[in-house]
């Protein structure tokens, strides 16, 4: 039995929303082993405490990516950004993300660089096959301008698993991500996608998902919970839109070792200011 009440409390979540919490689990008799690798990224270890945010890049244009990318370089509270290659006016053209992302990876010196085509069938921008998804990316891995890679969990798994290896093969950590902007899945689903991801060889276990309700908010934050006590692997999720934002600072509590934030543009609904989401952390996150 776990009891959250406790914590609810801390990050002030109400009365409304506590009497909406489910208080017991059930956990299935085999879990996925954990397995312990090197998180250790540009001297920043995503592993351990404190949570670290992560600012996207939102340009449709190289110039604006560069400038976004110098104010999340000069900016402390911004730990990692995230270039949304599919938010590019010219996301197609493989050379021109290549040369600008190396670009962007030299203004963020010691920040690291998420790389990510967030496609159609996931809420991005690009539509494109599974084949053209694994060539793009194959890509970007030749000589990669990214420490870490966000790839799609439903995407065609056996190029699921051909670019993880591939990723692996050239030290890039693996972001591996599902998104669902209509619903929140029940809590064992969303447990059983991260677990999913872990045995399909993720680094980092991701999942964004749409509240309905506030418990649809507690079912994310739950299924978080579970997941950790199961994998050592990082975690981020999410609970989107302003109903879920509590989740992106209740992460630090509940196993989760990643969050969102946003300088100007968000990418996903519900991103706070960076510089907030940094002192939440600071305010509710255990110490290490």
């Amino acid at each position: 039995m776990f009891i959250l009440k406790k914590i609810a409390t801390q990050i002030c979540l109400g009365s409304t929303l506590m009497m909406t919490l489910p208080y017991t689990y059930s956990y299935a008799a085999e879990a996925v082993r954990p397995q312990v690798t090197n998180y250790v990224v540009k001297n920043i270890n995503i592993a351990e405490l404190p949570v670290k945010t992560i600012v996207p890049i939102t340009a449709s244009t190289a110039a604006q990516a560069l400038a976004q990318a110098q104010v999340i370089a000069d900016n402390p509270d911004a730990d990692l950004a995230e270039f949304r290659v599919d938010l590019l006016a010219f996301a197609a053209d493989s050379k021109k993300v290549i040369a600008l992302g190396k670009q962007l990876n030299q203004i963020l010196k010691h920040k690291p660089l998420i790389a990510t085509i967030r496609t159609h069938n996931e809420g991005g921008k690009l539509t494109v096959t599974d084949q053209e998804y694994e060539k793009i990316y194959r890509e970007y891995l030749k000589q990669p301008f990214m420490q870490l890679l966000d790839i799609e969990m439903f995407r065609d798994q056996g190029s699921v698993e051909r670019l993880t290896k591939l990723a692996h093969d050239k030290n890039v950590l693996v972001i591996m991500s599902n998104h669902d902007f209509k619903q929140t899945p029940d809590e064992q689903e969303i447990v059983n996608r991260l677990l999913k991801q872990d045995q399909l060889g993720a680094d980092i276990l991701k999942i964004a998902v749409m509240p309905q309700s506030k418990q649809d908010v507690f079912s994310l934050m739950n299924a978080t919970l579970k997941v950790s006590e199961q994998s050592k692997k990082p975690l981020l999720t999410m609970s989107m839109g302003r109903l879920g934002t509590i989740s992106r600072i209740a992460t630090a509590n509940m196993g989760g070792n990643l969050s969102f934030g946003m300088i100007g543009e968000a990418s996903a609904p519900g991103q706070i200011d960076v510089t907030q989401l940094k002192q939440f952390l600071n305010t509710v996150q255990p110490t290490p």
